[in-house]
């Protein structure tokens, strides 16, 4: 392609054309390729006894740095299902605050209505409890990220009584499946 493309340039002059290899059905020619005592020799066995015991001398410490990685792992797992519970506790508390709130505007209302002024109706920041889609989401990836089972985490936040996005009915591994695709 190149030398159609420079023919094309310089259509006035042209230039012979580059000598090529002759392969000899082979790529490199008798003396370029290596020969059989250039090769690896793959029986060596003294290699193989050697790393073979190497690798038996590296085996004690690979099993103790993959015993100290399990329990780090299930630290952090641990400290994950802290991290989520606290954050259940939060949001009850700021749940309980806003209808505690709710409570005393609704009786200072109450208090301070007559008839030329008519009540004005205040609704609850939340009923019970209040989790938003985020919340219950972050719970979900939590529970998946320490190895809960859709059932498992759908049990969950039936016990803790969360309600589902739409507020009807109750959770479903199924439900929990789909959250997560």
């Amino acid at each position: 392609m190149s030398d159609f493309l420079r023919n094309l340039r310089s259509s006035h002059k042209k230039e012979a054309p580059l000598p090529r290899k002759n392969p000899d059905g082979n790529f490199y020619s008798k003396t370029e390729r290596r020969t059989i005592s250039d090769r690896r020799n793959v029986t060596d066995f003294d290699t193989i006894e050697t790393l073979a015991q190497h690798l038996g001398d590296a085996l004690p410490e690979i099993l103790q740095n993959m015993t100290t990685l399990a329990e780090q792992v299930e630290r952090i797992a641990a400290t994950n299902e802290l991290t989520a519970e606290s954050k259940v506790r939060q949001h009850n508390a700021v749940a309980d605050f806003f209808n505690n709130l709710n409570k005393m505007l609704t009786e200072n209302t109450e208090n301070n209505t007559s008839k030329d002024h008519p009540q004005e109706i205040t609704t609850s920041y939340a009923s019970g409890t209040h989790y938003t889609k985020d919340d219950i989401l972050s719970i979900i990836r939590n529970m998946r990220d320490q190895g809960a089972t859709f059932s498992i985490i759908a049990d969950y936040l039936k016990e803790k009584g969360m309600p589902t996005f739409s507020g009807k009915g109750e959770w479903h591994a199924q439900t929990i499946h789909r959250l997560c695709k």
